[in-house]
């Protein structure tokens, strides 16, 4: 959904611990607006964790111009 939203913006990996089940990381100009295991936010299970990662990503692209 991220990705189809912001398209090459952004930047979506698996996070550092593939053995952790829906950990995924999203940068953004080369900064780092969401990780759920070095940034302690939600695993986007909700609308609300959902709203919270397209917020700081539009903060993000924003802030870069993008």
């Amino acid at each position: 959904m991220l990705a189809d939203e912001f398209g090459e913006s952004i930047n979506l990996s698996q996070a550092q611990a593939p053995e952790k089940k829906g950990a995924f990381e999203v940068e953004v100009g080369g900064k780092l607006v969401h990780s759920k295991l070095t940034m302690g936010h939600g695993k986007c299970q909700t609308d609300e964790e959902l709203d919270a990662i397209i917020a700081s990503i539009r903060v993000a692209l924003n802030a870069h111009n993008i």
